[in-house]
């Protein structure tokens, strides 16, 4: 093995990397955006019982927009993903899409407590 060999190899290693690094963190978007939608489900599911005036009740659009809003960033994470997996900095774009997600749990359990 020479020193040129040795210096081909290490570039290709980083990329293949990044490359993992980037598909993993936007592949697990979907278990994050799972776990949204369980969670926003338990939120009203537990408030069906209360009666009282000061239940928190969720509002149509807001809700729907925090519970539907979360897959739609996990596919738009993959798709961008595709075009940006093998860049220096695409993990940028599934980290993005994590921070989005939960800012959505962060406000939906705002919502609800």
């Amino acid at each position: 093995m020479t020193a040129s060999n040795a210096t081909e190899t290490h570039p290709d290693r980083g990329h293949r990397r990044r490359l993992w690094v980037n598909w993993l963190l936007a592949l697990s978007t979907i278990a994050g955006a799972a776990v949204v939608q369980l969670f926003a489900m338990g939120a009203v599911m537990s408030t069906a019982a209360c009666s009282a005036p000061s239940c928190p009740k969720p509002s149509g659009f807001v809700y729907g927009l925090l519970t539907y809003g979360a897959p739609v960033i996990a596919v738009v994470a993959i798709i961008v993903s595709f075009f940006t997996a093998g860049r220096r900095r695409g993990f940028l774009v599934p980290v993005a899409a994590w921070l989005l997600i939960a800012l959505d749990i962060a406000i939906l359990a705002a919502a609800f407590s």
